[in-house]
């Protein structure tokens, strides 16, 4: 008796542990994104007062450790779709979840604090400050995030990150271009951002300068970071583990690059 007892319970205790498992799975699957856009929308009035639409219900999921790239026509919506991701600007609907938390509903200045803290950005313009040394230019994000100690920031570790070691005390107009963008990469990382945006970071580069970047963002993403990067370049756009085209506010396609990809 007590066997036919114990074949039920066995089975049932097998039956319960199956969706757990699945469950887990789904959890922690969910909790591996950084970033889950949904249905965003964004638009604009022209000089005309006219409104045009430049984001149309763009959904769009990005995991911890992803490199992404991001190209499509002048005025698809690229660099709005930065500006949205990274905090700086605000859709008119749709649902944005950043590491989980609903960003959309935090106050501007809890948004800024997270921009501040998590997402650092590199331009095509590399934005450095001429009478600023290599790291005061790299120390410059803790005065915007209110840090108390600037000194926390290691800027020789940061320098060698990208291959600078040893120029702390150089001036932004001592270094070439391809220096100056590793630069302003070492700033984004100051505060151990976690996503990455890139807009265009190579597109004033020559070819050997533009592969160390790129070869730099490799390094980040194996280490765990997030890169979303805006290029016009498909040579660039094939070095990102995923590509995605945007066409009039929508994505027209992703794709998977080959690996082993260069400039």
């Amino acid at each position: 008796m007590s066997g036919c007892e114990c074949k039920p319970n066995a089975k049932r205790e097998r039956d319960s542990a199956k969706p757990k498992a699945k469950g887990a799975a789904i959890k922690n699957m969910r909790w591996t994104m950084l970033i889950e856009a949904i249905n965003i929308r964004k638009s604009y009035r022209d000089r005309r007062g006219e409104t045009v639409s430049v984001l149309k219900d763009l959904s769009l999921q990005i995991a911890r450790g992803e490199f992404v790239s991001l190209s499509g026509p002048s005025g698809c919506g690229k660099s709005t779709l930065l500006n949205v991701l990274g905090c700086l600007d605000h859709p008119d609907a749709g649902a944005y979840q950043f590491d989980g938390n609903d960003v959309l509903g935090w106050p501007e200045r809890q948004r800024a604090d997270l921009r501040n803290r998590r997402i650092g950005f590199i331009f095509q313009g590399f934005h450095l400050l001429p009478f600023l040394t290599v790291e005061g230019n790299i120390k410059l994000p803790h005065l915007y995030s209110r840090s108390p100690r600037s000194d926390s920031t290691n800027v020789e570790e940061l320098l060698r990150e990208v291959d600078l070691a040893g120029m702390a005390r150089r001036y932004p107009g001592e270094l070439s271009g391809g220096q100056q963008q590793r630069v302003a990469i070492a700033r984004a990382l100051a505060l151990k951002a976690d996503l990455i945006l890139a807009d265009e970071p190579t597109g004033n580069l020559d070819g050997d300068s533009a592969q160390s970047i790129l070869d730099v963002f490799g390094r980040l993403v194996g280490q765990g970071k997030t890169v979303l990067l805006v290029t016009h370049d498909p040579a660039v756009a094939r070095r990102a583990s995923r590509h995605i085209r945007l066409e009039e506010g929508r994505i027209a396609s992703e794709t998977t690059p080959a690996k082993g990809a260069t400039v």
